[in-house]
């Protein structure tokens, strides 16, 4: 029996030897040009270029991606900063509380020697800032002691502008006012301190402290006239001061603005400003009758509930219902420790001022002590 190489020619056969002898070559010159280091270095600089190539575009995509989602998150960042300063603007633009300046303006009300005599006293110190050139200010019923001396029971804080009523942007909020047909109209206002700012502001007044006859008290007040601002004036919540809200409240709690509104006359409405829409830190309604007590904190007991925020205290704010007056009322941080921050709330109304708050006007944090008239010699 014939095998296949009986079948394969002559010529084939060296066919065939050429092309088994081409291979063997092949493989020794491969052989050799692994087994030698000068080509081996080169194909592996080749092959690590290669490789630095295609990290450095891997590289360059992911850059491109990060700073495309940071542009984004800035976008967004903006259009959540910009909605919450509409919230603001918005609600601030609500207010309708007259302003007491304006009331001053349009008063010829005076108080007498025996009232500012017998009535507490006020001193504002500046404890973080320069707004009042380290000048320690001294308020009575009639109004700052070395101030305009009008007896009017009105401090008025800003520049040192003399305004007549007649003609200033003012006119236009008292036009209509009945008592605005007297010797008042042409009345002249002069603050009665300058405070120490470089903010251009539209408007001489920053803020005012007034005395209430009808109460013996005094209340605190950023002017809220044409062109004014109430985000210049913080009130500093204590923890053993409760406060009762009003409608629309904005309340400054570790990083967050919250708006804070009361529903009839047990429910609470809490809205998270800088919040999503479908986090449970957004939004909550709480019935007054079911529970006395809101939290925002850091524990996990709280309602709004900021676990990783270090801004926020284990308890942050505490909002009490009062089932007798049926009002919601606020404090800062839970039961008898307050935060370690403190709870801001907006200027947008007049504060009471009770025996030692803290206020931040202009970034500057000012301390207001009210002193009995029993103890003024040793003011």
């Amino acid at each position: 029996m014939k095998t296949n190489v009986d079948l394969i020619s002559p010529q084939e056969n060296a066919i065939s030897n050429k092309s088994k002898e081409k291979q063997k070559n092949s493989k020794d010159e491969k052989s050799k040009s692994i087994n030698n280091p000068k080509n081996n270095n080169f194909e592996n600089n080749e092959k690590n270029k290669e490789d630095e190539n295609k990290n450095d575009n891997k590289e360059n995509n992911e850059n491109i991606i990060l700073e495309k989602a940071n542009n984004e998150k800035k976008i967004d960042n903006i259009k959540n900063e910009d909605n919450i300063n509409d919230i603001i603007k918005n609600v601030l633009e609500e207010k309708k509380e007259v302003d007491p300046l304006l009331s001053y303006i349009n008063s010829n009300r005076k108080i007498s020697e025996e009232e500012i005599k017998n009535s507490p006293r006020l001193i504002l110190e500046e404890i973080d800032g320069n707004l009042f050139s380290g000048k320690k200010i001294e308020i009575n019923a009639g109004g700052m002691v070395e101030g305009r001396n009008k007896k009017d029971g009105f401090t008025i804080f800003g520049q040192k502008t003399v305004l007549n009523a007649n003609s200033s942007n003012l006119n236009s909020e008292i036009k209509n006012n009945d008592n605005n047909n007297n010797n008042e109209q042409n009345e002249k206002i002069i603050n009665d301190f300058e405070l120490n700012y470089n903010n251009f502001l539209p408007y001489p007044y920053i803020f005012a402290i007034y005395y209430k006859k009808e109460e013996k008290a005094y209340y605190i007040r950023a002017y809220s006239g044409k062109g004014s601002d109430n985000k210049i004036l913080f009130i500093k919540l204590t923890n053993d001061n409760k406060l009762a809200l009003k409608q629309k409240e904005l309340i400054s709690a570790g990083s967050i603005i919250f708006q804070v509104n009361p529903l009839g006359k047990n429910n609470l409405e809490i809205i998270n400003l800088s919040g999503k829409k479908r986090s449970p830190n957004y939004k909550q309604t709480f019935d007054g009758n079911n529970k006395k007590v809101v939290t925002i904190g850091r524990h996990k007991e709280c309602d709004f509930f900021f676990p990783k925020d270090k801004s926020f205290s284990r308890y942050q704010t505490s909002f009490e219902f009062d089932e007798h007056k049926k009002e919601w009322s606020i404090i800062d941080g839970k039961d008898n420790k307050g935060s370690t921050n403190g709870t801001w709330i907006f200027g947008t109304h007049s504060f009471l001022i009770k025996k030692e708050m803290i206020v931040e006007i202009l970034n500057s944090k000012i301390k207001i002590r009210e002193i009995k008239s029993d103890k003024l010699g040793n003011v």
